[in-house]
């Protein structure tokens, strides 16, 4: 019988990322929305991305949502959600 051994002491190999600045007026923006899949989710964002689009007259609304609640969204959909969104609302918990 063997045993593989992995050694879990080596150093984080994260980036350091600091926060996106924030966007001075969100008039005529385009608003991602990330859907975590949660119960009820849909309902609460689809209010608020409703009170969002009449009051800033939102140009675009973009919704990528999550095949499940506890993974992230696919590279793919991040990516395009950096390039075509100008904020992104992302939610929601229990």
């Amino acid at each position: 019988m063997s045993f593989v051994v992995y050694n879990p002491t080596s150093g984080p190999t994260a980036e350091k990322m600091g926060m996106a600045p924030r966007i001075e007026n969100l008039q005529n923006s385009v608003l991602g929305v990330i859907d975590n899949g949660k119960t009820n989710s849909d309902t609460v964002l689809n209010r608020i991305v409703s009170n969002l689009a009449e009051r800033y007259s939102l140009e675009d609304v973009v919704t990528v949502k999550k095949h499940s609640a506890s993974h992230a969204i696919k590279d793919d959909a991040a990516r395009m959600l950096a390039q075509k969104c100008d904020f992104v609302l992302a939610g929601i918990g229990d």
